[in-house]
């Protein structure tokens, strides 16, 4: 087992993006919604900017990812997240990853069953408010101003497919928000807006650190190892009704147990081929200064008892890239 070096929080920088933020939407009905850039000067100027991407649980390799930074002293200058590259981020800069850490490595799968609190009446299959006091035990009360450095969570709007950019306010409804999986947790209203997870719009937040004037950005794509989900298949159909009852093959819709995704499965799978395809847009059309790839394709998307595999392979493949990282940081010096 690594040992790391006891995580502590970035050092303060004169406050986060402060609270100071306008926000304005651009491009008629699937705009983004973004606040004002500020132009002072950030610290580190060899530091890098973190662009940390959805992934449901594999995202736990994010918390290794950042663990190999601190252990080899890499500033951070900004970190913009989805869905629970939000949550990690939030945590992180907020001084408080070692409890997320401890969090995760604790899950067993009788443990996240636990926190599941269905609420079939609503607008998503968990209602989210044991999450909410999860995370309200060690961040309430803490707002972006609160934060060391820049920080930005990437939410979707479900009425108009806005993406969201939320940089000020009370973080745990922020980070809520980005990692509202529709379908399974119920949107969060921030400040009249119903949003949900960033990543219906925006999996790994390159752009945003663009926004934010970052020169060496680097990204975590939990998707990058799925290979073989982007095909084009040519199929056939099968045989028409009548040809299966004189053939005697099984009647459309009959499937075998063990190939049933189950309700939420299928959302979850459904929601991964959008921000697999999504990300795959938006990063060759922006790509990052840097991009580092845990190779997770053998981890499902809801394994979240996995957390001591995920943050290992995050932080393995971290160190991997260590070289690039220190080059990089030369080159925008």
């Amino acid at each position: 087992m690594l040992e790391w070096a006891t995580r502590k929080a970035p050092e303060a920088s004169g406050g986060g993006l402060a609270a100071q933020t306008s926000v304005s939407a651009v491009g008629g009905s699937t705009g983004v919604v973004l606040p004002t850039v500020p132009t002072k000067n950030l610290p580190d100027s060899r530091g890098i900017a973190l662009a940390l991407g959805g992934g449901v649980a594999k995202g736990w390799a994010h918390i290794g990812v950042l663990r190999a930074l601190d252990e080899h002293k890499i500033p951070v200058r900004m970190i913009a997240g989805t869905s629970i590259g939000a949550l990690v981020g939030g945590c992180y800069l907020a001084g408080k990853l070692d409890e997320l850490e401890e969090f995760a490595r604790n899950l067993t799968k009788k443990r996240i069953f636990g926190l599941l609190d269905f609420h079939l009446g609503g607008n998503g299959l968990l209602g989210g408010l044991k999450l909410d006091q999860k995370l309200k035990t060690h961040l309430d009360h803490i707002t972006f101003a609160d934060l060391p450095k820049p920080f930005v969570c990437v939410a979707s709007e479900i009425r108009t497919g806005h993406e969201i950019w939320l940089s000020s306010g009370s973080l745990v409804n922020a980070m809520r928000a980005s990692f509202a999986l529709p379908g399974v947790f119920e949107p969060v209203v921030c400040n009249n807006r119903l949003l949900v997870d960033g990543a219906l719009v925006n999996p790994v937040p390159v752009s945003v650190c663009r926004a934010y004037e970052q020169m060496a950005v680097v990204a975590i794509n939990m998707h990058y190892d799925h290979f073989g989900r982007a095909a084009v298949v040519r199929h056939d159909a099968g045989p028409t009704e009548k040809e299966r009852q004189e053939s005697g093959v099984p009647s459309l819709g009959i499937m075998d147990r063990s190939q049933r995704l189950g309700i939420t499965g299928t959302m979850v799978e459904a929601f991964n081929i959008i921000q697999d395809r999504i990300s795959r847009a938006k990063l060759a059309g922006d790509p990052p200064d840097l991009a580092i790839h845990p190779k997770l394709g053998n981890i499902g998307l809801t394994e979240f008892h996995r957390a001591d595999e995920l943050i290992q392979i995050g932080y393995e493949a971290t160190i991997a890239k260590l070289e690039d990282i220190e080059r990089l940081q030369l080159a925008f010096a």
